[in-house]
């Protein structure tokens, strides 16, 4: 009784790991590969919390006797820590020539201050790594730091654990200690553990300590509140009747305010389509965002009461029609537009500082007023290889212009003719140079050398002189 639970309990291998018996399976072929000297893409294990997405990595190290290199959320995940630490260790084997497991644990938790740049280093030991790597998750769609996990890894959803399987678990380990319990009483506390066995555990070990597990004391204990993905919180939004219920919904959920009022806007119109239904929820979401704009410039972060209830209770009572029917509910589009576009952005502001240093123009003149006008003029090859030449464009930069990929024949053949172009105006620049050189040379070599004689001192001026003395 000494020691929690879920720690005394934990699976011995991957045949006592309980729910999410397919995901076990795939991620064992996963390993097998790894071990085949196949690499594969990381794992990302997302989903409720007591799921054992931590559990079933650490068993998969065991199993396949990798070493395990663990970094969770209680670590300091800086840039420097993680491509020092984790970054080393993603290259290299162990002494004993065995593969390393890289467990990035609760990724999802990475703070904007604490683990600045975080997110990049990551990505970049998912990329470089030599090892197997896994990243686990409770929410994958409500935070957008998770938008570039997703392209780089193998999604892998953790379902919450059957209460039945929990149960059976439960009176297994029971039993092994010889605690009196009665079967129903553990049947409601699987049941109100509501899919996590790691709680289950935790409620029995309570219940355990202070005497017998019966139907009494598991009532007391209730049922547990549990943070709700972001597809649930929509649901309820978009479907419930009462303030109550909505508020309930919102306060369930761990999504920031932002974030929820872009999955909002972009999935009322997949849900309201009857009447002015849509149009209705929209003015609500409408007087939200002003209330955002309000904060922003004046920092004053009491409004947001205001913008949080009329995004959600707000949208949702704004309907004149009751809708039950299933919705899929897709990801805000222009989250997802603005991470494919990054790459992009930064390449025009790249671009709008290297020709505003050209021009003696602001960064922001030249991405507003001057780059239409040069994509026009890189319309025509021989303007293109000219303004190459003269701003001293690469090869993206040039296909930015053009309107097409750094990789076709036309940019590399202006790529080519405006650096021999430039290599021609260098050349001819060092030559003027040097005749202008030469010239002054001959002049100063041509110019007669004048002797200077000693000017005659007046001899008052010297009477003045010696009379000093």
């Amino acid at each position: 009784m000494t020691q929690l639970w879920p720690d005394s309990f934990f699976p011995k291998d991957l045949s006592t790991f309980i729910g999410n018996s397919n995901i076990v399976e795939s991620a064992r072929k996963w390993g097998e590969q790894w071990e085949q000297g196949k690499p594969q893409k990381p794992l990302l294990f997302f989903g409720p919390t007591g799921t054992g997405k931590t559990c079933l990595a650490i068993l998969l190290a065991k199993y396949f006797g990798w070493l395990l290199f663990e970094m969770n959320a209680s670590d300091s995940r800086t840039k420097d820590v993680i491509e020092r630490v984790a970054g080393a260790a993603s290259q290299g084997s162990s002494f004993s020539g065995k593969k390393r497991l890289i467990l990035l644990d609760e990724v999802d938790g990475l703070q904007g201050n604490a683990d600045r740049g975080g997110v990049a280093a990551i990505n970049r030991v998912i990329k470089q790594s030599k090892n197997p790597v896994i990243l686990t998750a409770n929410e994958l769609y409500g935070n957008q730091k998770m938008t570039s996990f997703r392209s780089l890894c193998q999604l892998m959803q953790f379902k919450k654990i059957n209460y039945l399987s929990i149960a059976k678990r439960l009176r297994e380990l029971l039993e092994s200690e010889n605690l009196e319990f009665e079967p129903e009483a553990v049947k409601l506390l699987a049941q109100n553990s509501a899919g996590d066995f790691r709680s289950a555990l935790l409620d029995a070990q309570t219940l355990a300590i202070s005497g017998k597990i019966d139907l009494l004391s598991v009532r007391g204990l209730g049922y547990r509140e549990r943070q709700q993905d972001v597809f649930k919180t929509l649901g309820a939004i978009f479907k419930s009747g009462t303030v109550e219920e909505i508020r309930k919904a919102r306060f369930k959920s761990d999504i920031d305010s932002q974030m929820l009022f872009n999955w909002v806007e972009e999935n009322i119109a997949r849900h309201f389509t009857e009447g002015n239904d849509n149009a209705a929820a929209f003015e609500r979401l409408s007087r939200a965002d002003v209330f955002n704009g309000r904060i922003m410039r004046r920092q004053h972060y009491g409004f947001l009461r205001y913008s949080s209830e009329l995004m959600t209770s707000g949208v949702s009572l704004s309907r004149e029609h009751d809708y039950h029917g299933w919705v899929q509910y897709q990801f805000p589009s222009l989250l997802r537009k603005l991470g494919s576009s990054k790459g992009m952005r930064n390449l025009r502001k790249q671009l709008g500082l290297k020709i505003g240093k050209k021009t003696h123009s602001s960064s922001h003149t030249v991405m507003s007023q001057d780059l239409p006008f040069l994509q026009t003029a890189f319309l025509k090859k021989d303007k293109a290889i000219a303004l190459s030449a003269a701003l001293d464009l690469n090869e993206e930069e040039i296909a930015f212009l053009a309107g097409t990929k750094p990789d076709t024949k036309r940019v590399k053949a202006i790529f080519e003719k405006a650096q021999e172009l430039r290599q021609e105006t260098i050349s001819e620049k060092r030559k003027a140079m040097q005749g202008l050189e030469e010239q002054d040379l001959k002049e100063i070599e041509a110019k007669p050398v004048e002797e200077t004689k000693p000017a005659k001192q007046d001899s008052k001026d010297l009477h003045k002189q010696t009379s000093l003395f």
